[in-house]
């Protein structure tokens, strides 16, 4: 098999596995909004300046919850291909990056991680933000603690071909803030890094990376392309 059809074959794999993962993610966030009241009872799930909107890192934990619980399901009462297939894909919160300098409180992880489990070379890192409004956008979801953390050299956020942005948004729907995303992020990265990855006949936002990093030895260079997804959360009360 010449190199050629290697790397067709791998972005192949990729866009199946990130088709399987994105669907995953939304279908968990429907649950999760059907079931709110489950996850509203936890201490934590709130804000504690803004005690009606729910903290990002608990809502990836939900996210999570909902995914093991689908995942398990599937693997227990069906066979066969699935149209949303979970079955090998294993998430995880705070995971450490691949070339942390730390372990424990020094560690900057990322806020989600999952991972083909047939192959562990597949996995896709993905950095969640709530926000409310373009302020929001463009000092959390694009600045030093979202989007640029791709372009961290000296700690990788990913070192994987493609990685993730995700908005958790409490007004609107999705649609109108994926669109409002990809226009936010073209003009912070500019036309030539910005783009669309055809996954599932559905178009997606892609702001390319590219991060230089020491691996076996040798300085490594990696293309990263980083998706954009919005996910709806519900504010208590809601405000859509």
């Amino acid at each position: 098999m010449t190199s050629r059809r290697v790397d067709e074959t791998r972005k192949e794999e990729w866009l199946a596995f990130l088709g399987n993962a994105i669907e995953g993610l939304r279908l968990a966030a429907i649950k999760v909004r059907e079931e709110k009241e489950r996850f509203e009872t936890y201490s934590d799930w709130f804000r504690p300046t803004s005690n009606d909107i729910p903290r990002e890192n608990s809502v990836s934990q939900a996210l999570k919850q909902v995914f093991d619980e689908m995942r398990a399901e599937q693997q227990i009462s069906s066979s066969g291909v699935q149209a949303v297939d979970l079955r090998h894909i294993k998430i995880e919160c705070e995971r450490p990056r691949p070339l942390d300098v730390g372990i424990s409180d020094s560690a900057n992880p990322t806020d989600l991680s999952l991972v083909l489990m047939k192959d562990n070379e597949l996995d896709l890192r993905i950095e969640a933000k709530t926000v409310l409004n373009d302020a929001e956008v463009k000092a959390e979801y694009l600045g030093k603690r979202g989007l640029r953390r791709f372009d961290d050299n000296s700690n990788p956020y990913t070192v994987q071909p493609y990685g993730g942005m995700i908005a958790y948004v409490v007004d609107s729907d999705a649609a109108t803030w994926t669109t409002a995303l990809g226009a936010a992020v073209e003009k912070a990265v500019g036309a030539k890094r910005y783009g669309k990855l055809k996954i599932r006949n559905e178009d997606h936002h892609v702001s390319r990376h590219r991060v230089d990093y020491k691996g076996r030895g040798r300085t490594v260079r990696q293309d990263v392309e980083v998706l954009h997804l919005a996910i709806e959360i519900d504010a208590k009360p809601p405000r859509r």
